[in-house]
Formats: structure tokens, sequence, C-alpha cells
């Protein structure tokens, strides 16, 4: 597995395909890895068959990069720099990205910071409304010390964003919810109003229908000349990863914009 260091913090990543192809940098959500959001997920060989080679990293606090317990260590910037740093390693002036929940803010955010870095964009289950809205960093260490991953779990509600973001901690088998919750935390304490700055390159925003955030990306991509927005009937934030049809429409997206600059 190839990892690489940055800032002082080791980043796992993967690639797949031929990075002679235009590259794709896959960004994965909250709790999750690069495994169990893309590749698990089975996303490699639409995007492949597309035309395009992907890079799928770890993000810091999470899979098989360093899981640092400094809250700083997780500010937004210090993801956006694990970005450059995998893309200077691997000789990538510029990249379409695909990013889900969290993984689709930090790609929002650095399109911003890093605009000719960035082809186009296709984000999914983006967190439009606010980034761990309502999370409360103490109460959520406080429980965590309290209880079992199972209790935790089973404790969580939908209406209390604090037991419901720890819960999510004890999702996959490995985590560190102690460096999660600093992830969330860090995320939480630099605002996120979607509205106020956008990104200008082309984007694609999805949700599953049975997503809370699927209204807020229709609303947004209707008002802004560069997006468009696509909704998958019967999908959950959890499920939309693994739709078909979010595989398709992405690689055919980026295809269209691939196009589009080979005759620019």
């Amino acid at each position: 597995m190839p990892e690489l260091v940055s800032g002082g913090v080791r980043i796992a990543y993967e690639t797949f395909g031929d990075l002679a192809d235009p590259p794709i940098l896959l960004v994965h959500g909250f709790a999750s890895d690069r495994s169990a959001n893309w590749i698990r997920a089975r996303w490699p060989a639409p995007l492949t068959e597309a035309g395009f080679s992907g890079v799928a990293l770890d993000l810091r606090g999470h899979g098989g990069s360093d899981r640092p317990r400094r809250l700083d260590a997780y500010d937004v910037p210090r993801f956006h720099g694990d970005f450059v740093a995998v893309l200077d390693t691997l000789g990538l002036a510029s990249v379409h990205l695909l990013g889900y929940s969290l993984g689709a803010r930090l790609c929002w955010d650095f399109a911003l910071r890093h605009p000719t870095r960035v082809r186009s964009l296709v984000l999914g289950g983006a967190p439009l409304a606010g980034s761990f809205a309502g999370f409360d960093h103490a109460r959520a260490r406080q429980l965590l010390s309290a209880g079992s991953a199972d209790a935790l779990r089973s404790a969580s509600t939908p209406d209390d964003p604090t037991s419901h973001f720890l819960a999510m901690t004890t999702g996959l088998p490995g985590n560190d919810p102690q460096a999660l919750l600093r992830v969330a935390e860090a995320v939480r304490r630099r605002p996120f109003t979607a509205r106020k700055r956008v990104p200008q390159h082309p984007m694609l925003l999805v949700a599953g229908g049975d997503d809370p955030v699927a209204p807020h990306s229709q609303a947004l991509a209707e008002e802004l000349p560069n997006a468009r927005s696509l909704e998958l009937p019967g999908r959950t934030h959890v499920t939309a990863v693994t739709s078909r049809l979010f595989q398709a429409e992405a690689a055919a997206f980026f295809r269209t914009q691939e196009d589009a600059r080979a005759t620019a």
C-alpha cells in the first residue's frame, strides 16, 4: 500500500487504472475509508471503463492513515495539504474530484483554495446546510468513555447529532473514535455555508432520495449555472454511494467535462 508523509502525518492511498489517463481524486466520508467508500463499492470499474484513472486516499484520522490525537491536526487546510502532497507525489497537476459526505465538503473547499488543480467536481451527500451541526465534542467524549460500541450504536437517534456522529465512529472495525471525534470537532469549527463561496468548476451534486440533504443539493444546483443535481431514488445517505446509477452518471459527467477540455 503506497503512503507518504504530509505535515508529519502518514497518509495511505492507492491508485487504479493508468495514471496517464485523466485522473480522479476520490475522497471518502466521515468514519469511512477508501476501501469501504470506493473500492468495495466497486467504483474503479465504471471509472476506468470510461477512460479515467483514480487515486483514493484515506483521510488523516481514517483507515490506514495516521490518527493524531491533537485537535489542530484536523483543521480543514491540513486535509487540503494532504491532497496536494498526494497529487505532487504522483506528478498530477490537476484532477477531477469525487467526494462523498465529509469528502464532498473537503473537495468543495479544496476547489476554492486550489482552483487550478481541479477540473470538475462530483459531490455526493454534500453537507450543504453545514458540517457536524449540533455536534458537542465534550459530551461525545463523555458518552464514549461511558459506553460500549454496541451501546453507542443502539443509543443513536437522528434528532441527537452528538450521539449520531459518535455512533458513526464505531461503524468500521479498527476505527479510532477518539481521533474521529477530533475530526468532527475541528471541521465543525470551520463554518461551511456553501452559498457564500462557490467553486466555478462544473459540478454534479448527487444525493439519495431518502437523504435529508437531497433538497439542499437540488435547490443549490438550480441556482448555479455551473451545476446540476442527481437524485437517487430510494437511497439514503448510507446507501447512495453503492448506487450503480451514481457511478454511471459520475463517469458520464467526468467524460463530458474531459471531452470539453480536449476540444477547448
